[in-house]
């Protein structure tokens, strides 16, 4: 469905950015990189094939072949630790715009986005973490060290599990939306944990770490605007955890002209009685918008599960979604030194070039074949027998004779 969106939808298929992920992958003399290309809405261009892209090594152009490109439906993921906050306020109780509860809708499309991702196989974890402040008659979803380290595997039956165990459960409490997210990057941002931060010495890629914010809420706090700058800071701090922001209810502009505002709603117009928007309605667009721009996310807003669906798909495309080319290195000698760089031509027929990437050749170029080294050894072997053992054996032999003979 995202790709038919971005055929109807040219910008969608307009590149803007093209980057190789990453450093590339070198062994014997294949070399192995990774691409992303961004849309203008900075979003992933996704649907493009092998003729849309040119590599360029060392300042020229390199053949590839078909079978050595690969698309992101293709390419095994990267390694990827995602944490999933979703908002278990009263309100997810509420039905959406086309009659389901809101959180029926969340927890479903979460396990279709688990069932794509357990098909396509790599290593993505994935943590679900509801959240929300305790209230009357209600004891809140508390986020810690110990919600927040529940990963599973997108294939595992024990995400499977506890989603359906989450389906049962009755969200009731109150919406403190900075809180679980300054927790999640805490965590997140944890250096010394080996499964967020590979070693410098490692040959294991950097696995891509992710926070994905699903609220139909705002921060009702009172001193709302203090807490967002301290969020702001931690976000700008970790510039290597992109959060992805995802709105479930009316916009702002709905909502005006759902409650005759004559204008898109504002925290201002939350309250009881005409023209105010009630409280268990109002979703901080806003807010949301600002906290995926200062980390490089996408924040999208969905009025029905089923664009809740679409647009998850759309975060794990913008993380996970890579082309991958493999090809051989000319001229491979050991300690060689190269850079590459890709063009992408997109459907609007522009092309786009990426930044050079540095890499080096650590060995003389391809390991020569099983079936080649077990031909050598065994010449080598016969060469030895026929050239030294014999000729030793027979000079023996021709000594023992004259010896005998004297």
């Amino acid at each position: 469905m995202l790709m038919m969106a971005a055929v109807a939808l040219p910008s969608w298929g307009q590149a803007k950015k093209v980057e190789i992920v990453g450093n590339p992958s070198v062994k014997d003399d294949q070399v192995t990189i990774r691409i992303k290309v961004k849309s203008i809405e900075d979003r992933p261009v996704m649907g493009l094939q092998d003729t849309n892209f040119k590599l360029i090594v060392d300042n020229k152009e390199l053949p590839f072949k078909t079978k050595d490109w690969k698309s992101p439906e293709e390419s095994i993921p990267p390694p990827a630790w995602i944490i999933v906050l979703i908002d278990f306020s009263g309100s997810m109780n509420m039905r959406d715009s086309r009659g389901t509860k809101k959180i029926t809708g969340a927890i479903n499309a979460i396990r279709q986005v688990t069932k794509v991702l357990g098909e396509r196989g790599g290593n993505t974890q994935i943590s679900i973490v509801p959240f929300g402040e305790p209230g009357t008659n209600c004891r809140g979803y508390a986020v810690n060290q110990e919600t927040l380290n529940k990963f599973f595997a997108a294939n595992d039956f024990k995400l499977k599990n506890y989603l359906d165990y989450l389906a049962n459960v009755t969200p009731c409490a109150s919406t403190n939306l900075y809180e679980p997210l300054r927790k999640a990057m805490r965590f997140l941002a944890n250096a010394e944990d080996t499964r967020f931060y590979v070693p410098e010495n490692s040959p294991q890629p950097q696995p891509r770490l992710s926070i994905i914010l699903l609220s139909d809420g705002y921060h009702n706090a009172t001193n709302e605007k203090e807490d967002f700058e301290t969020l702001t800071t931690l976000l700008k701090r970790n510039s290597n955890i992109t959060v992805h922001t995802l709105g479930y209810g009316l916009t702002p502009e709905q909502l005006g002209r759902k409650y005759n505002l004559g204008k898109p709603a504002t925290r201002g117009d939350i309250g009881v009685g005409a023209k105010k928007v009630p409280e268990a309605e109002f979703v901080d667009q806003k807010r949301l918008a600002e906290i995926a721009r200062l980390t490089g996310g996408i924040a999208e807003f969905s009025g029905d599960a089923e664009a809740i669906a679409q647009n998850l798909q759309l975060f794990l495309n913008a993380l996970l979604g890579e082309y991958e080319i493999t090809y051989t290195q000319p001229n491979a000698d050991r300690g060689s030194r190269h850079n590459v760089q890709v063009v992408v031509t997109d459907k609007a027929n522009q092309a786009v070039k990426s930044s050079a990437k540095p890499y080096m050749i650590t060995v003389f170029g391809r390991s020569l074949p099983l079936t080649v080294r077990t031909i050598m050894v065994v010449c080598i072997l016969s060469a030895i027998a026929f050239g030294g053992v014999l000729p030793f054996y027979y000079w023996g032999k021709h000594l023992k004779q004259e010896a005998l003979g004297d």
